[in-house]
């Protein structure tokens, strides 16, 4: 019998795909802008040095290699809490989970099983966060969050379309660092926000794969405390992979805020479940490091100037593309990059500018136009700025 005849192949991801069609392009002078990891000026990974020196400790420590439980390392969950939530509560239920995209997807697992149906995610948002939820078995409707032509954040049309979702729906946010845009609320706008969305009695669900890539380690948290001091009960997937560098090591989170702490140990057990039947339990070494790190001052003193090292690096080639389009003479202004943040920049660039870009020059982006600033080193930004001025 025939088992397989009928599969039909897939489509690549429109990101992992870019990333294997770049590193098969065999132009010297290509341009990685895709992909969503950090690179030094030189282009390379980063691995930091506190990462390193914690993984010494892990190892010399001599520790097992037996299971965790399936919602994982205790240490490192209850210092994900706290650098998450700055809350210590028996009413926050938390997880070890692997990686920022396993966090969102048990978001998902979970709010099917309380019956949720639809979830309401921005316009546009992560690629990835359509499938998950959808192969979580949920239907996926957007709220405005960009204007194109304004190349701005649509707080006035967000609240709007908040208070016309049914009552007792899941809502997505990004907490910082909104992919692919770069463009987050202000504390006023997330105020606001969390006012209609607690006046409309929807659910929210934080996806945080950023922190302190924005403006700090707090700063970049004030969405998700503000919440959590306004009352709300919500979902929150975290991830470690761009902060700590750790993308191979699988390292998140997923977190529920209940009402109290008998709500979290009845959310616990169906979590528990949820997660055995996924993945059983996540790995440990990611988990180990990321807790030495946090349980040390000096570690986590080391690893917070590299962390604002990798921000304001960011940052910079942010400034520098913006003024040297502009400097070139675009016909657009690209003033609008100087209130993104984070890794990513919505360039506004059109799919045709876009392909011809890959085809001609070897750089390489999403058809979205969306750019990974750390992608981008005094090495190859003239050649990008040429690039892109030629194509628009």
């Amino acid at each position: 019998m025939k088992f397989f005849e009928t599969v039909e192949m897939a489509p690549p991801d429109p990101i992992l795909g870019l990333n294997a069609a770049f590193k098969a392009d065999p132009r010297s002078n290509k341009v990685n802008l895709s992909i969503g990891a950090y690179k030094t000026d030189d282009l390379q990974p980063l691995v930091l040095a506190a990462v390193r020196k914690a993984e010494e400790k892990v190892l010399t420590d001599g520790m097992d290699k037996e299971y965790l439980s399936q919602d994982g390392n205790p240490e490192y969950v209850n210092r994900s809490i706290q650098l998450v939530f700055n809350a210590e509560q028996d009413n926050i239920f938390g997880a070890q989970v692997p990686g920022g995209t396993a966090g969102v997807r048990l978001a998902g697992d979970f709010l099917a099983q309380l019956g949720s149906q639809v979830i309401y995610i921005p316009d546009p948002t992560w690629a990835n966060h359509n499938q998950v939820f959808t192969k979580a078995g949920l239907q996926v409707e957007s709220y405005p969050y960009y204007d194109a032509d304004r190349r701005a954040f649509t707080k006035a049309q967000m609240v709007e379309a908040i208070q016309s979702i049914p009552t007792g729906s899941p809502i997505l946010l990004h907490a910082c660092c909104h992919n692919p845009t770069g463009l987050d609320p202000t504390p006023d706008d997330w105020k606001e926000i969390s006012t209609a969305i607690k006046a409309q009695g929807l659910l929210p669900v934080f996806d945080f794969a950023y922190q302190g890539f924005g403006h700090g380690i707090d700063e970049d948290a004030m969405a998700v405390r503000h919440f959590l001091a306004d009352g709300h009960q919500m979902l929150l997937a975290n991830s470690y992979s761009k902060n700590f560098g750790l993308y191979g090591e699988r390292a998140g989170g997923f977190y529920v805020v209940t009402p109290d702490r008998a709500a979290a140990e009845r959310v616990k057990s169906q979590v528990m479940r949820i997660i055995r039947a996924n993945y059983s339990n996540p790995p440990l070494h990611g988990a180990r490091i990321i807790a030495a790190v946090l349980a040390s001052d000096t570690l986590r003193q080391e690893w917070e100037v590299e962390l604002a090292a990798m921000r304001e690096r960011i940052s910079g080639m942010r400034k520098a593309l913006a003024e040297g389009l502009n400097a070139g003479g675009s016909s657009v202004d690209f003033s609008f990059m100087y209130r993104q943040n984070g890794m990513f920049s919505y360039s506004g660039l059109s799919k045709a500018a876009v392909d011809q870009l890959r085809e001609e020059y070897a750089i390489y982006m999403p058809t979205n136009g969306r750019l990974n600033v750390a992608g981008l080193s005094p090495k190859n930004l003239d050649y990008v700025v040429e690039a892109i001025l030629v194509v628009l």
